[in-house]
């Protein structure tokens, strides 16, 4: 009877899911297209906008090499407390689909104007089509540094930055590799002080071409130009910043360091919690297993943590 009930259960959240929210495919502009998620009978007139974070990451959160669905289950989520929310594809996406990706065009900023379009289509088309009137950006990894950007280009009402960086990219990287392959340390350093006086490098170590080819150059100096911290001084906004202690990306530590830059900014370090939002005790092997388990759930910590932030906004 036991085992009875826990397969039950398993099938019947995502039912209920299923019965309880509208989803709805839009395209925002020509490179920006996702999901709205709404509940059923839509209460709030909040609407979260999910941002995803680095590489060819699509609007559930995953890439070609591995599928975790980890931004699916927080839009999920947000319809169980209530909250519409909106989650896109990276843009990189759709120009490889039409064959039109050219590295060397892109540029952070891209990025952030995206975010902000996201915004503005909703506020757009307020009392047409839509009735949303509270609007937070939720960015994770990369996306908490666009979602922090986004927001001083247009106004929103709060942030929750999921696992973000408090440090410029360049510093981010150089800490990674200096545990990783110490022996590349001041190579990178060397190439990175480069790009950041003169725009590119010319000559580097081999090993290092997957980070400094010519055409991702552009894209690396227009990142590494941005601390985190230094953005967030400028933001007044409820902003919750959230690190978990087995992320094998981004140090814990960072959410209390960026979190005390905000004007009006809170922290929560989720033990046990990783980069993708999955609980996980394990910092080798298993960890990385999760990037490809798309049945593993979100951390319910952090889900206790988003519940009380979001109660405000209801």
């Amino acid at each position: 009877m036991k085992f009875t009930f826990v397969l039950l259960c398993f099938f019947w959240m995502p039912f209920f899911i299923a019965q309880n929210s509208v989803s709805q495919h839009i395209e925002i502009n020509d490179l920006i297209d996702g999901t709205l998620l709404q509940p059923q009978k839509l209460n709030s007139k909040t609407l979260a906008i999910i941002i995803p974070g680095s590489g060819p990451t699509n609007r559930d959160g995953n890439q070609s090499v591995g599928k975790h669905n980890s931004l699916k289950m927080l839009a999920e989520f947000l319809v169980e407390q209530g909250i519409a929310s909106f989650r896109y594809d990276k843009r990189i996406l759709k120009l490889a689909k039409i064959e039109m990706l050219d590295e060397s065009r892109l540029r952070f900023d891209d990025f952030v104007k995206d975010a902000a379009d996201v915004v503005n289509y909703f506020k757009l088309y307020h009392n047409e089509s839509y009735e949303f009137e509270n609007f937070i950006i939720i960015g994770h990894s990369q996306g908490a540094l666009v979602a922090q950007l986004a927001s001083l280009r247009t106004a929103v009402n709060a942030l929750i930055l999921l696992c973000g960086t408090a440090h410029p990219i360049d510093e981010v990287m150089l800490s990674q590799i200096q545990k990783q392959a110490p022996f590349l340390y001041e190579d990178l350093k060397t190439a990175f002080d480069s790009i950041k006086t003169v725009g590119y490098v010319n000559e580097f170590n081999p090993l290092l071409k997957t980070v400094l080819r010519k055409d991702v150059q552009p894209f690396m100096g227009s990142w590494m130009k941005y601390k985190p911290t230094t953005i967030a001084q400028k933001i007044e906004i409820p902003t919750l910043v959230i690190g978990g202690t087995t992320d094998i990306q981004v140090p814990a530590k960072d959410a209390k360091e960026l979190a005390e830059n905000f004007q009006n900014g809170d922290y929560a370090i989720i033990e046990n919690m990783n980069h993708i939002l999955k609980t996980i005790a394990d910092i080798g092997l298993e960890n990385q297993k999760t990037y490809m388990n798309p049945n593993l759930p979100l951390s319910e910590e952090l889900k206790s943590e988003l519940e009380t932030f979001l109660e405000k906004f209801k």
